[in-house]
Protein backbone atom coordinates (compact mmCIF):
# COMPACT_ATOMS: atom_id res chain seq x y z
CA UNK A 1 0.00 0.00 0.00
CA UNK A 2 1.37 3.46 -0.85
CA UNK A 3 2.16 5.83 1.98
CA UNK A 4 -0.91 7.70 3.10
CA UNK A 5 -0.84 11.49 3.12
CA UNK A 6 -0.99 13.25 6.49
CA UNK A 7 -2.12 16.58 7.87
CA UNK A 8 -5.26 18.26 6.60
CA UNK A 9 -6.62 15.96 3.91
CA UNK A 10 -9.32 15.90 1.28
CA UNK A 11 -11.25 12.67 0.86
CA UNK A 12 -13.02 11.35 -2.22
CA UNK A 13 -15.68 8.64 -2.03
CA UNK A 14 -17.31 7.06 -5.08
CA UNK A 15 -19.65 4.22 -5.90
CA UNK A 16 -21.93 2.97 -8.63
CA UNK A 17 -25.48 4.12 -7.93
CA UNK A 18 -27.93 1.27 -7.48
CA UNK A 19 -25.27 -1.38 -7.96
CA UNK A 20 -26.79 -4.03 -5.69
CA UNK A 21 -29.94 -4.58 -7.78
CA UNK A 22 -27.83 -4.42 -10.96
CA UNK A 23 -25.53 -7.15 -9.59
CA UNK A 24 -28.59 -9.29 -8.89
CA UNK A 25 -30.16 -8.72 -12.33
CA UNK A 26 -27.09 -8.80 -14.55
CA UNK A 27 -23.88 -9.97 -12.88
CA UNK A 28 -21.93 -10.34 -16.14
CA UNK A 29 -22.63 -6.75 -17.16
CA UNK A 30 -21.74 -5.46 -13.71
CA UNK A 31 -18.51 -7.42 -13.65
CA UNK A 32 -17.46 -5.64 -16.84
CA UNK A 33 -18.69 -2.24 -15.59
CA UNK A 34 -16.91 -2.53 -12.24
CA UNK A 35 -13.66 -3.53 -13.92
CA UNK A 36 -13.88 -0.46 -16.16
CA UNK A 37 -14.92 1.74 -13.21
CA UNK A 38 -11.91 0.56 -11.16
CA UNK A 39 -9.52 1.23 -14.04
CA UNK A 40 -10.83 4.76 -14.56
CA UNK A 41 -10.78 5.66 -10.88
CA UNK A 42 -7.30 4.28 -10.25
CA UNK A 43 -5.87 6.16 -13.24
CA UNK A 44 -7.54 9.47 -12.37
CA UNK A 45 -6.81 9.31 -8.65
CA UNK A 46 -3.15 8.44 -9.29
CA UNK A 47 -2.83 11.19 -11.92
CA UNK A 48 -4.08 13.74 -9.39
CA UNK A 49 -1.73 12.70 -6.59
CA UNK A 50 -4.28 10.75 -4.57
CA UNK A 51 -3.94 7.54 -2.62
CA UNK A 52 -6.64 4.87 -2.73
CA UNK A 53 -6.88 3.57 0.82
CA UNK A 54 -9.94 1.34 0.57
CA UNK A 55 -12.09 -0.38 -2.04
CA UNK A 56 -15.31 -2.11 -1.02
CA UNK A 57 -17.01 -3.71 -4.01
CA UNK A 58 -17.54 -0.79 -6.40
CA UNK A 59 -16.89 1.92 -3.77
CA UNK A 60 -13.56 3.75 -3.72
CA UNK A 61 -12.09 5.78 -0.87
CA UNK A 62 -9.11 8.01 -1.62
CA UNK A 63 -7.16 10.74 0.17
CA UNK A 64 -5.39 13.79 -1.24
CA UNK A 65 -2.83 16.05 0.40
CA UNK A 66 -4.34 19.15 -1.20
CA UNK A 67 -8.00 20.06 -1.64
CA UNK A 68 -7.28 21.14 -5.21
CA UNK A 69 -6.04 17.63 -6.02
CA UNK A 70 -9.23 16.05 -4.69
CA UNK A 71 -11.40 18.57 -6.53
CA UNK A 72 -9.52 18.06 -9.79
CA UNK A 73 -9.81 14.28 -9.38
CA UNK A 74 -13.58 14.53 -8.81
CA UNK A 75 -13.97 16.70 -11.92
CA UNK A 76 -11.73 14.44 -14.01
CA UNK A 77 -13.62 11.35 -12.82
CA UNK A 78 -16.98 12.85 -13.78
CA UNK A 79 -15.67 13.85 -17.21
CA UNK A 80 -14.18 10.43 -17.82
CA UNK A 81 -17.29 8.61 -16.60
CA UNK A 82 -19.50 10.79 -18.81
CA UNK A 83 -17.45 10.08 -21.94
CA UNK A 84 -16.97 6.35 -21.37
CA UNK A 85 -19.14 3.86 -23.21
CA UNK A 86 -20.68 1.69 -20.51
CA UNK A 87 -22.26 -1.74 -20.66
CA UNK A 88 -26.06 -1.69 -20.75
CA UNK A 89 -27.75 -0.50 -17.52
CA UNK A 90 -24.46 0.40 -15.82
CA UNK A 91 -24.31 4.06 -16.76
CA UNK A 92 -25.29 5.71 -13.45
CA UNK A 93 -22.15 6.53 -11.56
CA UNK A 94 -21.53 9.18 -8.94
CA UNK A 95 -18.71 10.62 -6.89
CA UNK A 96 -18.60 13.02 -4.02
Amino acid sequence: MPELPSGTLTFLFTDIEGSTPLWEKMPEVMNCAVTLHHTILREVIDANGGVVFKIIGDAFQAAFQLASQGLNAAIDIQRKLATTEWPEAADRLRSG
